[in-house]
């Protein structure tokens, strides 16, 4: 996205559509009243014993309550200018439609045949307009359970699973002479009291550039760098972007403020008020805690297309200058060339949103350093499965098999070291009706000499 009047809208619209969740999540909300209050006067009153009319209320009161957090989210001076600046009217709709991401690996529509259309719009225009809404409070509602994910307590089973198995195996890479990072876990609100001898480092991990692609909300990242390296993730979604810079540049406290992450959808909940309407605090732990005053290594975040920003029109580029701390001076904007400049790439749940997986890991071999190390875990939901958009180079979508991947990465270069699978979910509501379980690949794999 060069144009910058056409990057700018593209803002605009994401912040239009954090600004407008309350509006659109009540009028759905709203809908289910209307069908209740349709019923005859005995189901009425069956369905007022069992506290249905509260129930309504409640997740009124706590969509009101995640737009207030939404709302600070976004009152940046960057962001509240665009809203600010922007004039026209943004219209919502009852209608939903739930397209789940790694979150479940199928999608489906709901309609209420509540929308109410604009008069002004024809039909198709009107339609497209509600599609596009829709599609955006999917995912806003997806990054709201993200939030459950990275950022509390509520998210550590997912956390372990996916994330711990990464740390350790990059620890095991590149380990450290000291018990230097012993209080790391407990930084991190998440030791289990047990610990485990180190061997002889090999250099310092300061000076050992980890990228992670795909990063989301940044934990893992920020975990990483909080062992010592010099960590970078990078990330496209402009959603997830705004949601990182809040949990990691703004706030100042753990457990600072509340969200309903679950209260959108009705369907496969154990209990209304511990799964439903579950509060959850966010952070777990604050940020400024773990890398603040000097500690952990160096730590960026990088938005944009990962193969736009490390594939081949970075490879030519010159080598950006480094401080002493071995970390580039201008590192914001990407613009250097990443050709061998990687210790480690750490993907997780991210090589299945490639058109093509080649492109992914002639990448990742070409930016690891002779010495480097991917280390992978995830499912293979193939992103654009299905999908008749083209990326801008004119590729549609390749899908392969995990046999087939784990091939064509050894054709590229890559020796596999270890391999496991894993079960694990994707932003799960926690003990609920209804569970997507993947079994995630893992591997650690070396670049070939």
């Amino acid at each position: 996205m060069s144009d910058p009047n056409e990057e700018r809208d593209h803002w605009r619209s994401v912040i239009r559509a954090f600004d407008g969740y309350m509006r659109y999540h009540l009028s759905a909300n709203h809908a289910r009243r209307m069908n209740f209050l349709s019923l005859d006067k005995e189901s009425k009153a069956m369905f007022d014993g069992i506290g249905y009319r509260e129930k309504l209320d409640a997740v009124d009161e706590g969509i009101r309550r995640n737009a207030e957090f939404i709302e600070e989210m976004i009152a940046t001076p960057v962001f509240a200018d665009m809203l600010d600046s922007d004039e026209s009217e943004y219209h919502h709709s009852h209608s939903h439609s739930h397209s789940y991401s790694h979150e479940q690996p199928h999608s489906h529509s709901r309609g209420n045949g509540n929308g109410h259309g604009d008069g002004h719009l024809p039909p198709n225009d009107y339609k497209k307009q509600q599609q596009e809404s829709d599609l955006s409070q999917d995912k806003i509602r997806s990054t709201l359970r993200s939030f459950v994910r990275d950022w509390a307590i509520e998210g550590r089973r997912e956390r372990k699973a996916c994330y711990d198995p990464c740390l350790e195996a990059l620890e095991k890479y590149y380990p450290l002479p000291e018990p230097e990072d012993e209080s790391v876990a407990e930084i991190l609100g998440e030791s289990d009291g047990e610990g485990e001898g180190r061997k002889s480092i090999e250099r310092d991990r300061g000076t050992i550039r980890v990228l992670v692609p795909g990063c989301g909300l940044g934990r893992l990242a920020m975990e990483i760098a909080a062992r010592g390296f010099a960590s970078q993730g990078n990330e496209f979604s402009s959603y997830m972007l705004i949601a990182s810079d809040w949990v990691l540049n703004h706030t100042t406290h753990r457990h600072s403020h509340t969200i309903y992450p679950y209260l959108h959808s009705f369907s496969n909940h154990l209990s209304t008020m511990h799964n439903l309407l579950l509060r959850v605090q966010i952070p777990d732990i604050c940020p400024s805690d773990v890398l603040g005053n000097g500690q952990g290594g160096a730590f960026s975040l990088v938005a944009g297309d990962f193969e736009e920003i490390y594939g081949p029109s970075s490879w030519d580029l010159p080598p950006a200058p480094t401080t002493e701390e071995g970390w580039e001076d201008n590192e914001g904007d990407g613009q250097v060339c990443q050709k061998g400049r990687w210790g480690a790439v750490v993907t997780c749940f991210f090589i299945d949103c490639a058109r093509n997986v080649l492109n992914y890991l002639r990448i990742i071999h070409t930016i690891l350093a002779d010495d480097g190390v991917w280390i992978n875990i995830g499912p293979l939901l193939w992103h654009f499965e299905n999908s008749p958009k083209k990326s801008p180079k004119g590729e549609g979508s390749i899908e392969l098999s995990l046999d087939e991947v784990k091939e064509l990465a050894r054709r590229v270069g890559f020796d596999i070291k270890e391999e496991k699978m894993i079960n694990t979910t994707y932003t799960g509501i926690p003990d609920g009706m209804l569970k997507h379980e993947y079994n995630a690949a893992f591997w650690v794999a070396t670049k070939r000499k």
